[in-house]
């Protein structure tokens, strides 16, 4: 099977600012991270890395979230935003750490789960 060029973005919105992962999964893959103060990293991804990465995308649900009752008093701790781009579809996600810690059914652990492996490419971090 031939794997198409494969564009992801994931930023993550925190307290202490913002990290942004870009990520291309192509003939050349590689991972580039930006942080607020703008210091960018960017480094070719191994094979491993590169399937891991391919078959979290293939796990990927469309998050169903069951209505959570909001708490005036609860505020999110990380806010975050995952774009997937290839020649046949183009997905976006937005989620909070509150509605992941809200969410009875598991919505949300496809997205969580491909977002915790970009930020684990982050090797200099």
């Amino acid at each position: 099977m031939k794997t198409y060029p494969i564009a992801l973005e994931l930023t993550v919105w925190f307290d202490l600012g913002l990290n942004q992962y870009e990520v291309s999964i192509d003939e050349l893959s590689k991972i580039s991270i930006k942080r607020t103060d703008d210091v960018l990293h960017t480094r070719e991804l191994l094979a491993t890395e590169v399937q891991m990465l391919i078959d979290a995308i293939n796990a990927i649900k469309v998050p169903v979230a069951d209505e959570v009752n909001s708490d005036p008093s609860s505020k999110a701790s990380s806010s975050y935003e995952l774009i997937i781009e290839s020649a046949h579809f183009s997905l976006e996600f937005n989620w909070e750490s509150l509605d992941v810690e809200a969410s009875k059914s598991n919505a949300f652990d496809s997205v969580v789960k491909l977002a915790s492996l970009v930020q684990s490419l982050d090797l200099d971090h």
